[in-house]
């Protein structure tokens, strides 16, 4: 691994996503992920793929590993043994369902392409509809091993009668043995059937032995057991030895056609192989994405494009979850987020401040995060950061003090620059810790300010911590190069880890020394020594500081100001939105109201000229009466007609919504029954009047009201109701012609109104039909009417009607 990645600790970052692989293939291809590799495209492409789906059901996408089993497969010389037939013959399952998740793959078309990533041949989807289905070799190995991967015989038509042949033969010479055991129980040490030499026998007593007669087959090593074939058992164990030896050569002739035929579509078992090392990369890459919480970014592909852009990003190792499968102790505080933007036109950054401030977090953040963009994988930060094409990344980072090599801490840093200059290509990031250290601070400075100003021409990304005020100085007049500082909490000495960009830091010593306890006398003398320059540039800093926490105050202030500004903006949008809505539904009710209006003018003018020209065509009619009684008509319609048209009243502001409740007030929508609600039992209410009367009716047909609104009213209020409470809210028209009723309804629908009846019922019986019919034509259209339906069951069914008022 290159010395510089290893400072930004890039290779625990990959022992960390190999982790999340489940074959050695693609740990290998993860293992070997370099920056600038030309795989990150294919590697976002196949994140991209799978996250949906493993999102949703991982257990659609599973990888089991075929690693030991292939080896041995693709090996000519190769032999598979039960661990390896079965290894293959659940891969081989697994994998068909693989293939089947990958071919049915919809590219999500809600994510832009990776850049530089074409969606031809190198999707995921496309290259496993492309390949055969291994779901035959699966269900063949099924039928053929037991779940241990031992072969089954009595599966196999060719295995299973030779099989048969020597259990048989197995269960005969064992019954002959048991029946010897049993016969001369002294003869042996132990009552068990032994094998030896691959023939069945009995362990016999040596001074026992010619209670047993037959062949010895072997001896124990102390000699006081000899391991006897018994001559009855001679037939039988030739007969086992014969059918053992027949299965064994049909079980090997079985394995080596079947392992022939599996070698015969090696192409197919590489390319399937291949293909689930590639979805294990990209599942294990999104498992990374989950460890660390992080996503894919901005990769720009042309190296004069792009932009170095950080939001609330964090360094994956200092990450709880992280550390947590590292199997290190958690941080005692929380990670301070990194916010950070270069533009191509000034790509340089000089960080200062004080010590244990952070500055080598920051670099080491900026490289590792790039490291791991540029190689594909996600990185912990939030969506819009970017990362420019890197055709070079180095790292100074760490001391490179060698012993051995006779090398001082400066020495080295100025080789390792040296190898920087010799092998940076433009466009590439460098990042540079504690620049001009080691030396004497005026020529240090003087050296990193010839290399920054070399890395500048070459158009490179450049991150550079110092102590040292000259460098910081220069990148004030430089136009492509900017300070930045970590802030540190004077109050507390401690540095708070973050990062302030456009202002240079101080490195605080004398402050932190006099924190500590160091003499006045000794601070007072390093004040001199600085001189009067030096002491100018600490008290500018101190007060661009200070300019600084004065303008990131007024910019908070203005942001609460523009978030409540964009609220109210909000809050008058749905307004607006509320009154167009309203204005709409207004207009839309007015065309709706004024036809419904004309067409009931309309409908009834047509049935008062037919009724004047049947009445004209009776004897006996008075012109006079004939003439009042129409002009009465047309006097009802026109006040409907007003009264329809005019505008709804809106309802109360200032009253809430009131509920019926036990103990309050409510009248009946119906009945126009006031009282006090008695009790409430479910949805049925007991209304008790001001007379002491009783109501019983469902909660539904009350509404509340106020006491004084059930108050008594006054004497002549009542004599008006009074006379409103005899109209009646039913007639009987049966008996009546059905062409003789239109009037006769027409009023008594206008006096129900009038008395502000909400219910009435008009009964006309069944008979034939014709007087139901006429009385619904009467009725229909009438702007007071809300709805006609028939009478209940127990009032009349359909032989009465109900009308229900507006």
């Amino acid at each position: 691994m290159n010395p510089e990645l290893e400072a930004l600790e890039f290779p625990e970052a990959v022992r960390l996503v190999q982790s999340g692989a489940r074959t050695d293939l693609a740990r290998r291809a993860l293992g070997a992920m370099q920056p600038g590799d030309g795989l990150a495209g294919l590697r976002r492409l196949h994140q991209m793929e799978l996250q949906d789906l493993w999102a949703a059901s991982p257990d659609l996408l599973p990888v089991l590993p075929l690693d030991e089993s292939l080896d041995e497969l693709l090996n000519p010389a190769g032999w598979l043994l039960p661990e390896h037939w079965r290894q293959l013959r659940d891969g081989l399952k697994a994998l068909s369902r693989l293939l089947q998740s990958l071919a049915s793959l919809p590219w999500p078309e809600s994510r832009p392409a990776p850049p530089g990533t074409h969606l031809g041949i190198d999707r995921l989807q496309v290259t496993a509809a492309l390949l055969p289905d291994p779901a035959p070799l699966a269900e063949r190995l099924a039928k053929s091993f037991n779940a241990d991967g031992q072969l089954d015989p009595l599966r196999i038509p060719a295995l299973a009668s030779l099989h048969r042949v020597r259990q048989e033969a197995f269960q005969a010479v064992q019954a002959k043995l048991q029946k010897l055991l049993r016969s001369a129980p002294d003869a042996f040490n132990e009552a068990m059937i032994v094998e030896r030499n691959g023939r069945f026998c009995l362990p016999v007593r040596q001074e026992r032995r010619g209670l047993m007669p037959g062949l010895v087959l072997d001896r124990s090593g102390s000699g006081a057991t000899v391991f006897v074939e018994p001559m009855e058992a001679v037939p039988l164990n030739n007969a086992f030895v014969e059918a053992d030896r027949d299965y064994a050569q049909a079980v090997q002739a079985f394995l080596r056609e079947l392992l022939a035929d599996l070698r015969a579509r090696r192409e197919d078992f590489v390319r399937w192989r291949d293909l689930q090392a590639q979805a294990d990369q990209g599942l294990a890459l999104l498992r990374w994405a989950t460890l660390c919480d992080g996503l894919l970014p901005e990769l720009a592909t042309d190296p004069k494009e792009g932009r170095l852009c950080l939001l609330e990003a964090r360094h994956p190792l200092l990450l709880p979850a992280v550390r947590e499968a590292m199997g290190l102790e958690p941080l005692p505080h929380p990670v301070v987020p990194l916010n950070l933007v270069l533009e191509p036109q000034k790509p340089g950054l000089i960080i200062s401040g004080s010590n244990t401030g952070g500055k080598t977090v920051v670099l080491k953040t900026v490289g590792l995060l790039s490291a791991l963009a540029s190689c594909g994988c996600a990185v912990p930060a939030r969506e819009g950061s970017a990362f420019p094409a890197l055709p070079s990344l180095h790292a100074d980072i760490g001391d490179h003090q060698t012993i051995t090599g006779s090398l001082s801490t400066f020495s080295s840093h100025i080789l390792h620059l040296k190898e920087i200059l010799k092998s940076v290509h433009d466009g590439g990031l460098v990042l540079l810790d504690e620049l001009g250290t080691g030396t004497d601070p005026k020529e240090g400075a003087a050296l990193g300010i010839a290399l920054l100003q070399t890395l500048s021409r070459r158009h490179c990304w450049i991150l550079c911590s110092t102590h040292l005020g000259e460098i910081s100085q220069w990148a004030l007049r430089h136009t492509r190069f900017q300070n930045a500082s970590v802030q540190f909490d004077e109050e507390r000495l401690a540095p708070t880890y973050r990062l302030l960009v456009g202002q240079p830091g101080q490195s605080r010593a004398l402050t932190i020394a006099a924190r500590l306890g160091l003499p006045r006398p000794v601070l007072d003398h390093a004040d001199k020594v600085l001189g009067k320059r030096e002491q100018d540039w600490r008290d500018f800093l101190r007060e661009l500081e200070a300019e600084r926490m004065r303008l990131m105050e007024e910019s908070e202030l203005l942001r609460q100001q523009q978030t409540a500004a964009d609220k109210d903006r909000e809050i008058l949008r749905q307004r607006e939105e509320k009154l167009r809505l309203e204005r709409e539904t207004f207009q839309r009710e007015s065309k709706e109201k004024v036809a419904r209006v004309l067409d009931f003018l309309d409908h009834e003018g047509k049935r008062l000229v037919r009724e004047l020209k049947d009445r004209q065509k009776a004897q006996a009619v008075n012109a006079d009466r004939l003439g009042t009684e129409a002009h009465e008509r047309v006097k009802q319609l026109t006040r409907l007609a007003e009264a329809e048209l005019l505008p709804a009243k809106g309802p109360a502001k200032s009253a809430p919504p009131k509920e019926v409740r036990e103990g309050g007030y409510a009248r009946h929508r119906g009945l126009g029954v006031e009282g006090r609600v008695a009790s409430l039992k479910g949805d049925r209410a007991t209304l008790e009047t001001q007379q002491g009367r009783r109501l019983e009716c469902r909660l539904g047909e009350l509404e509340p009201i106020g006491a004084k609104e059930a108050a008594p009213r006054a004497s002549g209020k009542v004599r008006v109701r009074a006379e409103v409470q005899e109209v009646d809210s039913e007639i009987n028209l049966i008996g009546r012609a059905s062409d003789d009723v239109d009037s006769e309804i027409y009023r008594f629908v206008e006096e129900a109104l009038a008395a502000g009846r909400r219910f009435i019922r008009i009964v006309h019986g069944h008979g034939t039909g014709k007087l139901k019919a006429a009385v619904r034509e009467a009725l229909r259209g009438h702007p007071g009417i809300s709805r006609i339906e028939d009478a209940p069951q127990a009032q009349g069914g359909a032989g009465a009607t109900v009308v229900t008022l507006r």
